[in-house]
């Protein structure tokens, strides 16, 4: 086979050419994935329901439920119909009102302190410390007692809320830390 002879600028227009080519399949790839981007986040962005609960509206985005109080919202864990489901006891009559001014909170369940942390945020200083004459497994801490206002949550036997002087017991099963939580929180709003 004999192959042609090809001057310089049969070469230069060729590779211009193959650049314009390539620069041509490059846009179409762009744009194409950008309108493929846009039209999939068209209502797959959040999924949210929503349910009534003793006259609340909560909203269900991805697995995290939240309602309007006042001016405020607050953020659940779990469905609050699942905190009906649970076997517990129950004896708390502090209610958001009272938690102004700084919160200290010891608790064995990271996720518990978190949703107290965020959802009082608004309302209180909120403090991770320990009780006194507890163990506390971080000495920087503080150390408080049932004169302050004071949360702790514990790992238990028994399923129960309850008061004694300015401290709040949550106490239960690890895997039933969270919703005890939530009935804390539903409780101390008003919404239960």
């Amino acid at each position: 086979m004999i192959k042609r002879i090809q001057t310089k600028q049969d070469r230069e227009r060729r590779s211009k050419r193959n650049n314009w080519i390539l620069a041509g399949v490059l846009i179409f790839v762009m744009f194409g994935s950008v309108f493929g981007i846009v039209v999939n986040s068209f209502g797959a962005g959040t999924q949210s329901e929503s349910m009534t609960y003793n006259g609340f509206i909560f909203i269900n985005e991805n697995g995290a439920y939240s309602t309007q109080v006042g001016s405020a919202r607050f953020y659940f864990s779990n469905n609050p119909k699942d905190t009906d489901k649970l076997s517990k006891e129950v004896s708390l009559f502090k209610t958001l009102s009272e938690y102004s001014g700084t919160v200290y909170i010891s608790s064995e369940d990271y996720p518990s302190f978190v949703e107290i942390q965020g959802n009082l945020y608004p309302y209180a200083d909120v403090v991770q410390a320990c009780k006194e004459g507890e163990p506390c497994t971080d000495e920087t801490l503080p150390k408080k007692t049932c004169l302050d206002n004071m949360i702790l949550i514990k790992v238990s036997e028994e399923n129960k809320i309850y008061e004694s002087s300015n401290c709040v017991y949550i106490e239960g099963k690890e895997r039933d830390l969270l919703k005890l939580t939530d009935e804390f929180l539903l409780r101390i709003i008003g919404i239960k």
